[in-house]
C-alpha cells in the first residue's frame, strides 16, 4: 500500500486522513504525477483516501509523540482500543502467556483482524482462553513502522474472517538507505524499578528504488522490559488498595520449618489431650517469624508484580524492478520473545481435603490428598500421624513460569501492469511456535513419595535432583501453521459522470494448522491440580472477493464488495458491503456503509480433543456470604484464628475449581450486521472534523456459558454445576466460629467440583457508538506551526447475551471497564529543528461493579463490604504527556518524553483484586542517528 509523496494536504494534523475530499481532487488535478494508492478497507486505488468507511492513521511522528515503545503501547493509545484483550504482562495464568492481542470495540481479539503491510500475520501458537488465535503483536517490530491504519468499521467483504470491529493495517518503511541507530530508556522519577524499559535498534538499507531500481533493507530490533517484586512495592501502595487487598500484608503458615497441624486421636491414652485440635510451629522457626506459637513466611517477597520480558525482532523486505511496471518483492519477519513470571514456592497444605481437578484427556476427576508425616518420620515428634504446613524454598528462583514464543513470516510477489489491469500476486508460510514451562505443580507419585519417605529433608537444602521429581517442569507447548497464495488486480472499466467505475478482483487460498499440548506428566494426570489440553485441527480455506468504486456524479459515490469464503469439506460464508459518499458542498461530506461480516470458527474451537482449566477467584453465591460472616467471627479470635479467617473468606467469596470443554466441529460461523454514517466537515482550510457512528450486532457468538451466569442460574439448569459434600475443612471453621462466638455459622452447600461445556453458537452481542476526530494546523510563520487535535470514543451500548433469560443483558457501558468515554487531546510546536507537544488522554468515570451480576461491588454489596455509596464508582480520569524533540545535525535526533506530567495518582478501586496502582511521573529518553 503506497502512498504518493508527492500528495499534499493542508489541513491534516500529522498525516490523519480527516481532509475534506474536495479540496484533495483539487490537488490532485493540478498535479498530473499524483499517483493512486491503496486505502486500508479496500482493494482499489485512488487518489482520495477519505473513503466511505472511517480510517484513522497515526503517522511516524505520532507515534514518537506518544512514546510507545511497542506496537501494543501505540494501539493502547487508540481510543476505539477497548484494552480488554490478552497482555503478556498479566500472562501468568493465561493459556497463552507470553503474548499481547488487541481488541477494538470491546468484541475480543477474535473480532479484530492485523494486517502487516496489507496481509495476515501468523496467529500465535497458542489461543486467547483455549478459543481465538490471534496476532501476537509484541512479534512487530516497532520502530520501523512508517504508519498505522485502523479501519473502524467491519471489512469482511474485503478481508474475510475476523475483520469484524475492524482492521489495524501495521505499515512498515518500503524504501531506506544508509544505516540508522536508535536506542531509548525509560523509568520513573519516583522509583527507579518501576517503568524501566530498553530498546535499541539498527537498520541498514541499499540501494534507491526511483534511482537504481531496487532497494533492501533489514531492521533488527531488542526490547527488554524490567521487574520487581510484589514486596518492593508494597510501601507504595495506597491505604485503601491494602483495605480492599488485605492479603498484601499477610503472610503464609506454609513456611519454614512450618507448623504442626492435626488433631489428638480421640481415644488418645491422654484424655485431656484426646481430640485437641494441634497447630503450633516446628522446632527452629527464626523469631522474626514467629507469631502466636506459629511461624510465618512472607510469599509476596518471591512473587513478581511486573514480570520482566525480552524481545527480539527482525523484519527484511527488497524490492526489484524487473521491467516497466513489474516488480518483484519479498518480506521476511523473524521474532523471538520470552516472559518470566515468578511465583512463590510451593508448600504443602495438609487440610484432610482432597484436590480435585478434571482431566479432559480421560475424562475423569482426579483426586489428591497432601500426605501427612507417618509416625517414625523424622520431622514427626507425636506418635500418631501429623501434618506439617510447609514453605518448599530450597531453590526460590526455580518457581516460575516461563513463556516464549518464536514467530516469523516470510512471502515473495511480483506487481506489475499488463492488458489495462494492475495486479499483484504473492505466495508464503508463517507460523509461531510458543512454549509455557514452569515448576510449580507436585507430581502426585514423586511428591508424595518424598515426603512419606523422608527422602525430603524439612528445614534443610536439598538438592536440585530431588526438587524436579517432586516439582517436575511441565506446562504445553503450541505451534500454528499457514501457507498461503493470493493474487488481486483492479482496473478502469468505463466512465461515469464522476470518472471511471473501478473493478477489484482476487482470490486467496490458505491451509492452516493448530496444535496445543499439554506436556506429557500433565496429560498423564500426574500433576495436582493442573488441567490438561491436547487439541488439534487443520484445514483449507479458498477465498474470492469482487469489489466496485462507482463515481456515479462528481457529488455522489458508491462501493460495493462481496466476498465469499469457504473451508473445504467445512463452513463457508458469503458477505457483502455497500458504501456511499456525498460531497454536499465545499465544506462538508456525509458518508455510511452497510455491512454483514463473519468470523470463522477458530481451530481450535473445531479440532480435535479438549481442554481443561482451573478457574480462580470466582464469587460462589451459595457460600458467599456464610464464608464473609465465618471471616467475620474468626477475625475476632487469635493469629492463627485470623489467618483462618483469610482462608474462610476464599472458600466462599475466592473460589478456585476446574472447568473442561470439548470443541464442536458442527460450529456455523459467526456473524455481524455493521452500519455506520457520519460526515466530514472542513469550515475553514486550517480545520477539519470527522464524525462516524457505528453500530454492530454480532449473532451465532461461539461461547461457553460464562461462569457468573452459570453460577448465578445454578438451580436453573440442573447438572451444569457439580458439588463436592461439605469439606472436614468447612465442618472445622464452622466448629472454631461456634467455640468463638457461639453462634451455629456454616456453609449451605459443599464447594464446586466442576462445570463443563461444549462450545455453541448460542451467543449475541451488540456494540454502539460514535468516533470524533478533530485536526487543526495553521502556519505561524517565523514563529512556526501549531498542531492541534482530538480523537474521542463515545460509547452508547453494549450488550451481550443472557443465555438463561433468552435476552440482552442490561447495557454494560459506564461499569468498570467499559466507560462511556474515552478522548485524547494533541498539542504540537514544531519550530525548525525543535518541535514539543503536550498529549491529554482523558477515561470517564464508571460504576465499580462490571455488570449486574457483580455482587461485590454493587451498591448494595459495596455497603456489605463498608465501602458507602458515594466510593462504590472509579473516578473520571485525566493524564497528560510532554514531549519534545531536537534535530542536530548532521542526522541525530535527540528526544524526551514525560508521561503523567503532573504525577496523577491511579483512580482509586474499591473492590478487592484491582491492579496495582503504581502510576507515577515517568521519563524517557531517546537518541537517533542516521549515518
Amino acid at each position: 500500500m503506497k502512498h504518493s509523496k508527492k500528495l499534499k494536504y493542508s489541513v491534516l494534523v500529522g498525516s490523519i486522513v480527516a481532509a475534506f475530499p474536495a479540496i484533495t481532487l483539487a490537488q490532485a488535478a493540478q498535479d498530473k504525477n499524483v499517483q493512486r494508492v491503496v486505502v486500508t478497507g479496500s482493494n482499489i486505488k485512488r487518489v482520495d483516501q477519505e473513503t466511505a468507511s472511517p480510517v484513522q492513521v497515526l503517522s511516524r511522528q505520532e507515534i514518537e509523540q506518544s512514546g510507545a515503545q511497542t506496537v501494543a503501547q501505540i494501539l493502547d493509545n487508540l481510543t476505539s482500543n477497548d484494552r480488554g484483550a490478552i497482555s503478556d504482562l498479566g500472562g501468568t495464568n493465561s493459556w497463552a502467556s507470553g503474548a499481547t492481542g488487541v481488541s477494538l470495540r470491546n468484541l475480543g481479539t477474535g473480532a479484530t483482524l492485523v494486517l502487516l503491510n496489507g496481509r495476515r500475520l501468523s496467529s500465535y501458537g497458542f489461543a486467547d482462553g483455549l478459543q481465538s488465535n490471534f496476532v501476537n503483536i509484541d512479534s512487530i517490530p516497532s520502530d520501523v513502522i512508517e504508519r498505522v491504519e485502523i479501519l473502524k468499521d467491519g471489512a469482511s467483504a474485503i478481508y474475510g474472517s475476523d475483520a469484524v470491529a475492524g482492521v489495524v493495517n501495521i505499515i512498515t518503511r518500503k524504501n531506506y538507505r544508509g544505516v540508522g541507530v536508535k536506542a531509548s530508556a525509560q523509568q520513573s522519577l519516583k522509583r527507579s524499578f518501576l517503568d524501566r524499559e530498553r530498546k535499541a535498534s539498527i537498520i541498514g538499507g541499499i540501494g534507491d528504488f526511483e534511482a537504481d531500481g531496487y532497494n533492501a533493507f533489514a531492521h533488527l530490533e531488542v526490547y527488554s522490559r524490567g521487574k520487581f517484586t510484589d514486596r518492593q512495592v508494597r510501601p507504595l501502595l495506597p491505604d485503601w488498595f491494602i483495605r480492599m487487598n488485605p492479603d498484601r500484608d499477610a503472610t503464609s503458615t506454609g513456611s519454614i520449618p512450618g507448623n504442626y497441624v492435626g488433631r489428638y486421636p480421640a481415644n488418645y491414652h491422654d484424655p485431656a489431650l484426646a481430640g485437641k485440635s494441634i497447630n503450633v510451629a516446628a522446632p527452629g522457626c527464626a523469631p522474626e517469624n514467629l507469631r502466636g506459637g506459629l511461624c510465618f513466611y512472607d510469599y509476596w517477597q518471591d512473587t513478581l508484580a511486573r514480570a520482566p520480558a525480552e524481545r527480539v525482532t527482525f523484519l527484511g523486505s527488497g524490492r526489484l524492478r524487473l521491467s516497466g511496471d513489474t516488480v518483484a518483492y519479498g518480506e521476511l519477519q523473524l521474532a523471538k520473545t520470552r516472559n518470566n513470571y515468578n511465583t512463590a514456592p510451593p508448600r504443602s497444605n495438609v487440610t484432610g481435603v482432597p484436590l480435585s481437578w478434571y482431566d479432559s484427556i480421560s475424562g475423569k476427576m482426579q483426586y489428591f490428598t497432601d500426605p501427612k508425616l507417618p509416625v517414625g518420620h523424622p520431622n514427626n515428634p507425636y506418635d500418631f500421624p501429623i501434618g506439617l504446613n510447609y514453605r518448599f524454598a530450597d531453590d526460590r528462583d526455580m518457581f516460575k513460569n516461563v513463556g516464549s514464543s518464536e514467530q516469523f513470516r516470510a512471502l515473495a510477489g511480483i506487481q506489475g501492469a499488463s492488458f489495462g489491469w494492475e495486479w499483484d500476486g504473492a505466495i508464503g508460510h508463517m507460523g509461531s511456535k510458543a512454549r509455557q514451562r514452569q515448576h510449580l505443580y507436585r507430581d502426585r507419585y514423586g511428591y508424595y513419595d518424598a515426603i512419606v519417605s523422608g527422602a525430603y529433608k524439612f528445614g534443610q537444602q536439598n538438592d536440585r535432583a530431588l526438587l524436579e521429581t517432586m516439582f517436575p517442569e511441565m506446562g504445553s507447548h503450541g505451534e500454528y501453521r499457514q501457507t498461503f497464495l493470493d493474487f488481486k488486480a483492479n482496473r478502469e472499466l468505463f466512465m461515469l459522470g464522476g470518472g471511471p467505475l473501478q473493478l477489484a478482483t482476487g482470490v486467496d487460498l490458505r491451509h492452516e494448522s493448530f496444535e496445543h499440548q499439554s506436556s506429557d506428566n500433565v496429560q498423564a494426570a500426574r500433576i495436582v491440580q493442573f488441567s490438561g489440553v491436547k487439541i488439534n485441527g487443520s484445514r483449507k480455506v479458498a477465498a474470492a472477493f469482487l469489489e466496485l468504486g462507482a463515481p456515479f456524479t462528481k457529488q455522489l459515490e458508491a462501493s460495493f464488495a462481496v466476498r465469499g469464503d469457504k473451508v473445504i469439506d467445512g463452513a463457508g460464508a458469503v458477505v457483502p458491503k455497500l458504501g456511499l459518499r456525498y460531497t454536499v458542498n465545499d465544506m462538508l461530506m456525509v458518508r455510511g456503509t452497510v455491512s454483514k461480516g463473519f468470523r470463522a470458527p477458530s481451530l481450535p474451537e473445531t479440532g480435535n480433543g479438549g481442554a481443561s482449566w482451573f478457574n480462580n477467584g470466582y464469587n460462589d453465591p451459595k457460600r458467599c456470604a456464610a464464608a464473609t460472616e465465618l471471616r467475620n467471627i474468626l477475625n475476632t479470635g487469635n493469629a492463627a484464628d485470623k489467618n483462618l479467617a483469610l482462608t474462610a473468606y476464599g472458600l466462599g467469596c475466592s473460589v478456585s475449581f476446574p472447568s473442561a470443554v470439548t470443541p464442536n466441529p458442527d460450529l456455523k460461523p459467526e456473524y455481524t450486521n455493521s452500519f455506520t454514517a457520519g460526515l466530514v466537515l472542513q469550515p475553514i482550510r486550517a480545520l477539519s472534523f470527522t464524525l462516524d457512528y457505528y453500530n454492530i450486532k454480532r449473532r451465532d457468538e461461539i461461547a461457553v456459558k460464562s461462569i457468573d451466569q452459570t453460577l448465578a442460574n445454578e438451580d436453573r439448569l440442573a447438572g451444569l454445576v457439580e458439588r463436592d459434600p461439605l469439606t472436614s475443612q468447612d465442618l472445622d471453621i464452622a466448629r472454631r466460629a461456634f467455640e468463638l462466638s457461639g453462634k451455629t455459622v456454616s456453609f449451605p452447600v459443599g464447594p464446586i467440583r466442576t462445570i463443563a461445556a461444549q462450545y455453541e453458537n448460542y451467543g449475541k452481542s451488540r456494540v454502539s457508538g460514535i468516533d470524533l476526530d478533530a485536526k487543526a494546523r495553521w502556519n505561524l510563520g517565523e514563529a512556526g506551526t501549531l498542531n492541534l487535535g482530538l480523537e474521542l470514543n463515545r460509547q452508547f451500548k453494549y450488550q451481550s447475551w443472557d443465555s438463561f433469560a433468552k435476552t440482552y443483558t442490561e447495557n454494560y457501558v459506564g461499569y468498570r471497564d467499559k466507560p462511556r468515554t474515552r478522548a485524547v487531546a494533541k498539542m504540537s510546536w514544531e519550530r525548525g529543528p525543535f518541535v514539543a507537544g503536550l498529549r491529554a488522554n482523558y477515561t470517564d468515570s464508571t460504576k465499580l461493579a462490571w455488570g449486574v451480576l457483580d455482587s461485590t461491588s454493587s451498591i448494595e454489596g459495596c455497603e456489605d463490604r463498608g465501602v458507602s455509596a458515594g466510593e462504590c464508582h472509579i473516578a473520571s480520569d485525566t493524564t497528560v504527556d510532554l514531549w519534545t524533540r531536537y534535530a542536530f545535525q548532521p542526522g541525530t535526533t535527540v528526544s524526551a518524553n514525560v508521561f503523567n506530567l503532573f504525577d496523577r495518582k491511579a483512580p482509586v478501586k474499591l473492590y478487592p483484586g484491582s491492579s496495582l496502582p503504581l502510576r507515577s511521573r515517568t521519563l524517557m529518553l531517546t537518541v537517533e542517528h542516521k549515518f
